[in-house]
């Protein structure tokens, strides 16, 4: 679980992590992704990223408990920016 004292996300990490959360919000039947899924949905909303940012990202989100695993599937630990994503569109 994430800490409530903690800093908010780097601006990229952010970036990072909003695709992963996006797509899981949306997929009423998918509460999860393969850290695969993950890397494609990070580099498909940040072309600029290369492997090692996106893992660098990934780790940092994991270490920070944005995100978690179990069974080798990352899970979101709770959704923070969809609805404010949302409402800007």
């Amino acid at each position: 679980m994430r800490d409530e004292n903690t800093p908010p996300l780097p601006g990229w990490i952010e970036d990072a992590y909003q695709p992963i959360e996006r797509h899981l919000w949306a997929d009423t039947k998918q509460n999860s992704v393969t850290h695969q899924q993950a890397t494609q949905l990070i580099s498909k909303a940040n072309p600029d990223f290369n492997s090692a940012d996106i893992d660098h990202a990934l780790d940092y989100l994991l270490n920070r408990g944005w995100l978690y695993t179990v069974d080798e599937r990352l899970f979101v630990t709770e959704y923070q920016n969809v609805g404010s994503t949302e409402s800007n569109n």
